[in-house]
């Protein structure tokens, strides 16, 4: 397997300035990550990948000549193994999130905080690794562990309401979900369907008695479409059906007031 010491960076970015800058907080974030080149629009971005090692694209969506998306569609295509960041305005958000179905492996929200850049590129680390061995791998191990599961918490928690197939979920990240599990068992001391589920069911709770929607529709909203398998699910792990819930706690309020 090839050993190198940093993965390379191609910025795509008609702004100049705003090239330059992302460069230095690239550089000092010091993340194992090297700015090798800065191009001004996606068909430069191609010319210059035949002849550059590059494992990370960072680009801007809206430019001249060729657009972030189109450069994203083609190195997907032709560069399976380089991987896509696209820059977008809040404008942009729904086409961002298109282009995450479309191979880019994920969208930074301008203006780009020191933050969210070095999540993203550690997230992009992890994927990075599947191909390429670090010289530092060893000392590295325990924090990608640690980094995975708070990078699927954080996921699980922002899309509790989505279906979630964790197995795809893995592979993203570069690994098989049995690894993830026995991560997660390791670190939070659940497999991710519990942790998942517990989220789903706390969050139903808190509609069951802040909202007056029908039973249905909470399901829907914390990621159960059947109404039969969330009343399950729900009596599974409190002992009550979603509706009796609603009743006994409501109840209670009542008697304490």
């Amino acid at each position: 397997m090839k050993k190198i010491k940093h993965f390379n960076i191609m910025l795509v970015e008609d702004e100049e300035l705003l090239s330059q800058s992302l460069s230095r907080h690239i550089e000092e974030l010091d993340a194992g990550y090297k700015v090798v080149c800065q191009m001004p629009d996606g068909q430069n971005a191609l010319k210059a990948l035949k002849k550059m090692d590059i494992h990370l694209i960072i680009t801007d969506i809206r430019m001249p000549v060729m657009d972030g998306l189109a450069l994203a569609k083609k190195v997907h295509t032709q560069y399976p193994h380089v991987l896509t960041i696209v820059l977008t305005g809040y404008a942009d958000f729904k086409y961002a999130q298109e282009a995450l179905r479309q191979g880019v492996f994920d969208y930074l929200l301008k203006p780009v905080t020191t933050e969210v850049l070095e999540e993203a590129l550690g997230k992009a680390s992890l994927q990075l690794q599947k191909y390429f061995q670090l010289e530092d791998d060893s000392a590295m191990v325990g924090k990608d562990a640690e980094q995975i599961v708070e990078y699927t918490v954080l996921y699980m928690r922002e899309h509790y309401m989505d279906e979630t197939d964790f197995s795809k979920l893995s592979a993203k990240m570069g690994f098989s979900s049995a690894y993830l599990t026995k991560l997660f068992n390791k670190y939070i001391g659940d497999t991710p369907l519990k942790y998942l589920t517990d989220i789903r069911i706390h969050e139903a709770k808190h509609l069951l008695l802040n909202t007056t929607l029908p039973i249905r529709e909470i399901g829907e909203k914390v990621g159960y479409p059947d109404q039969f398998h969330f009343s399950k699910t729900f009596r599974r792990l409190t002992g009550k059906n979603p509706t009796a819930y609603r009743k006994e706690n409501a109840a209670s309020e009542i008697q304490n007031n």
